[in-house]
């Protein structure tokens, strides 16, 4: 009897230590999902915080501002760069830009043929009516519901859905990264890359690279306080050995950006978060308004 008893005493001891740990595990995630929700909550507002600071019409991307230590475990660092440093899609077909289309799908190797008949497909995927142009498709060419839009691109991706796009596809993977549909529409030649300029103005590679070597100045880094922006578009011209009329390329080009990416990472002790927004305005330009944001 004695020793029954003492087992039982001792399966009652082991079943109690068993519950005390399984509570005290319940209790330690709870306790580590707690602490990871404020790391996130507090990540959140300093994001925002830094956001704020980047949308002041009067800042400067090199400004010390953008890189604060907030605390011993808390930091922001915000990266700027030109949002019109990229075509915007919409406005080149707005404007019935051919001739700039031309000579950036040739640039990516699609014969005069290819690229006419991509332009006016991406033309009749724009426009409201159901007539097609002469190399262009409407419904019937697509045999989908729904398609083509009529619309306004309201994202890059939504490119690739044109048909003919499948043959840039094959020419040139990387084509997304030469557009934006937050872009104001004019390129500017301090932000955009030198293949685009060249590509765009038809420049020698060369002397579009020597554009961009300038503009970073002697430490070749983005946003420090040596960078050598092109102050006017005629200086730019002149770099590029682009001959006519300034005005003519005043439709096309521009040295500044009314639209600017600003990518904000924020670590807050062992977390990192990342956000990301396109807004228009600044430094002389009037208040600055968000036109998308998104976390990573």
């Amino acid at each position: 009897m004695r020793g029954a008893a003492l087992l039982a005493v001792l399966w009652v001891i082991t079943l109690l230590i068993s519950l005390v740990a399984a509570v005290s595990l319940l209790l330690m995630q709870d306790i580590d999902l707690a602490a990871t929700k404020r790391q996130v909550f507090r990540a959140r507002l300093l994001a925002e915080a830094a956001l704020a600071i980047a949308m002041n019409p009067d800042i400067k991307p090199e400004d010390p501002l953008l890189r604060r230590q907030v605390a011993e475990d808390e930091a922001w660092l915000v990266e700027m760069r030109g949002e019109d440093g990229l075509l915007n899609p919409n406005l080149l077909i707005q404007r019935e830009d051919r001739a700039t289309l031309l000579r950036v799908f040739r640039h990516w190797g699609l014969s005069l043929a290819q690229s006419n008949t991509l332009i006016d497909r991406l033309w009749d995927w724009v426009d409201a009516d159901d007539f097609a142009r002469i190399q262009g498709a409407e419904s019937k060419a697509y045999s989908r519901d729904g398609f083509p839009f009529n619309r306004p691109f309201r994202s890059v991706e939504e490119m690739a859905l044109v048909q003919g796009m499948e043959v840039v596809e094959a020419a040139y993977p990387r084509w997304r990264e030469w557009f934006s549909i937050h872009a104001s529409g004019l390129l500017d030649v301090n932000e955009a890359e030198p293949e685009l300029i060249a590509a765009v103005t038809g420049a020698d590679p060369r002397l579009a690279q020597n554009l961009r070597q300038q503009r970073l100045g002697r430490d070749g880094l983005l946003n420090t306080q040596d960078d050598l922006p092109m102050p006017d578009l005629a200086s730019a011209l002149a770099v590029l050995g682009l001959p006519g009329l300034t005005e003519n390329w005043a439709q096309v080009l521009g040295t500044q950006s009314a639209t600017k990416r600003v990518l904000i990472k924020v670590k807050v002790g062992d977390l990192q978060r990342q956000l990301a927004a396109v807004v228009r305005g600044g430094i002389g330009q009037g208040a600055t308004a968000i036109l998308w944001m998104g976390e990573r």
